[in-house]
């Protein structure tokens, strides 16, 4: 019994100083964990998925790059193009796949839009700012090929969840400020006229916010940050202080649909985003879903997610070219 104690207390130990020497082991554990959720909410979303969408799959906009694909949803038929909501997707800057949310963006399409997924590379196998860098090179893409792809590069809307909803905002921070981009070292390849709107859900905006978090939550968050960055010191490195986009939103973000499930841990974020865009007159929408918890807008058997998606649908109908409120 006591060389069995003995044995697992040195078991324990090994793995403890492999947690602290390495970020990959939690990183791999949720992102398991983090892809079975992804994978059930696409089965969910599945049974909502009307018969005249059509998706064009897998569409390489980074030559050379395996994990640069995108899909392109849009209504079947005679159907208005309509504006094209280009969504990045969650999963804690480590998880997460476009095919994971390709059927809630086919639901998303059928209101008379054109919907592109986009994939990007995760940590810990890839660190910041990678995905943005893929960000704004599918929006290259999108707009060099847009005839062929049949959509409408004069009204983009940047979206995301979660991570993604991080990603996105910070593109689109770039993109409408053009100091931010200099700071972040980032060449935007589309123009600001393009960029008519972002719609974001459950984002992480102002990391400073991390320093108030203690125990096992600061301790998940510390590490998937590590793996993302590659740093455990991130809050301190100022190669970093761009993640927090709250902190560069000017006049001419565009107008922005925020929401978040009222449980979840990202609400404080959302608040943080919403005062940066009243600071700054940016023409935002919040909506705050009653008991539902973070990426509740995948499940679209609840009236939370229902409501939600008619909300998108509400707001972006509203986006021109010229920004029109």
């Amino acid at each position: 019994m006591k060389r069995a104690g003995a044995a697992a207390l040195a078991v324990v130990a090994v793995v403890a100083v492999l947690l602290r020497a390495s970020p990959r082991p939690t990183a791999l554990y949720y992102r398991r964990r983090f892809d079975r959720n992804g994978q059930r909410r696409s089965l969910v979303a599945a049974g909502y998925v009307p018969d005249d969408v059509t998706t064009v799959r897998d569409v390489s906009y980074r030559p050379g790059d395996r994990d640069a694909l995108l899909d392109v949803h849009r209504p079947a038929g005679d159907r208005a193009v309509g504006p094209t909501i280009v969504w990045v997707h969650g999963g804690a800057w480590l998880s997460g796949h476009k095919d994971h949310i390709a059927n809630f963006l086919r639901v998303l399409a059928a209101g008379g839009c054109t919907v592109v997924g986009v994939g990007y590379s995760i940590a810990p196998e890839a660190r910041y700012p990678t995905p943005v860098r893929q960000l704004l090179d599918a929006l290259g893409y999108l707009t060099a090929h847009a005839d062929e792809l049949g959509l409408d590069p004069s009204r983009l809307i940047l979206a995301g969840d979660s991570a993604g909803a991080q990603i996105a905002a910070q593109v689109a921070g770039m993109v409408t400020n053009p100091g931010y981009a200099d700071e972040m070292q980032m060449s935007p390849t589309v123009e600001p006229a393009q960029l008519v709107g972002t719609v974001l859900f459950c984002g992480a905006f102002d990391l400073s916010l991390i320093r108030a978090l203690r125990g096992r939550t600061r301790w998940f968050v510390d590490s998937i940050l590590w793996a993302f960055t590659g740093t455990s010191h991130y809050l301190d490195d100022p190669r970093f202080a761009g993640l927090s986009v709250a902190g560069h939103v000017t006049a001419d973000f565009p107008p922005t649909f925020l929401s978040c499930g009222a449980d979840d841990p990202m609400m404080a974020h959302q608040y943080v985003m919403a005062d940066a865009l009243e600071t700054a007159g940016v023409r935002h929408e919040t909506f705050v879903a009653p008991g539902a918890g973070h990426e509740y807008q995948f499940d679209l058997q609840t009236p939370a997610a229902q409501e939600a998606m008619a909300k998108v649908h509400t707001f972006v109908a509203t986006l021109s070219p010229t920004r029109a409120a």
